[in-house]
């Protein structure tokens, strides 16, 4: 014992460095680079999400679309004395009303003695509220068919890859951490034991395959006891449960925050609307609700006062062709249907928090679950280098 070389006592620090490093390379790994650096196929990395951005949006939104989401339920909710209604109905009104004295029947509605002319104007705010209220109801009670969820979480995530990288940072941040710190404690532990082997028996070898064990085992272990237990488990004094199942109420909420402002918000709704595959079902029920609108002013004595019957085919015609050709998005009710979207985010918290710890994992664990053989292999290998540079540095090298 008098020949021990101090230097033996650096070792469990650095299998602490290799624990912390080889973690920290495995987080930065996952998440970057967003594009693929290197020369293409084989020789360079991209980030594991970035790289299995669409894979990984097909899972998170049907995880999204079969346990949180119900889109029926959200739009439901449709408050027909809101505020935002009641404007949406007065401009549509005072639009009509302007083409009916300016195009359709000027000079009768300038002839119009004044009760006739408040008539119309009552007439035309109840029809154009009526018909409103009419088609956010339809479209509620159509919503599930009429919202594709799955597209609306895929297109979001493949127009910006980075996208789901920084939803899981925000919902995730903490557990990326434990990865990182965790590998610093774990490979600390083992450095303690691989010291004392290394003081047993100090062959040039059993550095090198220690710093294997420590970087390969302090992936898998910090990636495993995020996940596990799934159910607490008590040991003593001390309840063992895994990182990320234990904060479901605290993920439940940043989820919900992030997926509602930046995925399933209500500008991409409302362009999933006006330009998805379900576009011509709008339109049909938009062209039923303004044919079913004219009806009602073609069987009113008052308004064949002012317009003549050929007038308001005409006018029907040209509101016709107009729908056909509508850019939705700027649709005034269809904007009011897409705003209702800031209802998701109670309702994706509220599911989110409610599932049991194996559906809850599955957040999260499909992430690391892809090329995160390749992650953990990475590991070892970075930690078998620095375990041979330290026979070289420490002690005499592998010739001694």
């Amino acid at each position: 014992m008098d020949d021990l070389n101090p230097l033996v006592l650096l070792i469990p620090l650095i299998a602490g460095f290799i624990g912390w490093f080889t973690n920290w390379l495995a987080v930065r790994a996952t998440l970057y680079p967003v594009e693929f650096v290197g020369i293409p196929p084989w020789l360079g990395w991209q980030g594991v999400i970035p790289k299995n951005a669409e894979e990984m949006s097909r899972s998170f939104s049907s995880l999204i679309r079969d346990k949180l989401v119900d889109m029926e339920r959200i739009f439901a909710d449709l408050d027909n004395d809101d505020e935002e209604l009641d404007r949406v109905v007065e401009d549509i009104s005072v639009e009509i009303i302007r083409e009916l004295s300016t195009q359709l029947a000027p000079e009768s509605w300038a002839r119009a003695r004044e009760k006739l002319r408040e008539y119309i104007n009552t007439l035309v705010r109840r029809n154009v509220r009526r018909v409103t209220v009419e088609i956010l109801e339809r479209m509620a009670m159509e919503a599930n068919d009429l919202i594709d969820v799955d597209q609306i979480v895929h297109d979001a995530m493949l127009a910006d890859r980075a996208l789901l990288g920084r939803v899981l940072v925000e919902i995730a941040g903490p557990e990326f951490k434990f990865i990182e710190r965790s590998g610093l404690w774990f490979g600390f532990l083992f450095g303690i034991a691989q010291m004392a082997i290394w003081i047993a028996y100090p062959a040039a070898w059993v550095l090198p395959a220690a710093g294997f064990l420590v970087g390969y085992l302090t992936n898998w272990l910090a990636l495993h006891l995020i996940f596990e237990p799934k159910e607490p488990i008590q040991i003593g004094p001390f309840r063992l449960q895994g990182v990320f199942i234990k904060r479901q109420n605290e993920v439940a909420s940043s989820f919900a925050d992030v997926i509602a402002h930046a995925v399933l918000n209500a500008d991409n709704m409302l362009q999933h609307i006006a330009t998805g595959p379900n576009r011509g079902r709008v339109v049909g029920l938009l062209e039923e609700q303004v044919q079913q609108s004219m009806a009602e002013y073609e069987r009113d004595a008052m308004v064949a006062m002012l317009v003549s019957k050929e007038k308001l085919d005409e006018a029907k015609s040209d509101l016709l062709h107009r729908i056909r050709h509508i850019d939705m998005s700027d649709s005034r009710q269809i904007k009011t249907f897409a705003n209702q979207s800031s209802q998701i985010r109670e309702q994706l918290e509220d599911n989110l928090g409610a599932l049991d710890p194996a559906q809850f994992s599955g957040v999260l664990r499909p992430v690391f679950q892809k090329d995160e053989w390749k992650l953990i292999l990475a590991g070892g290998v970075i930690g078998t280098a620095i375990g041979a540079l330290q026979v070289v540095v420490l002690f005499g090298g592998f010739a001694r």
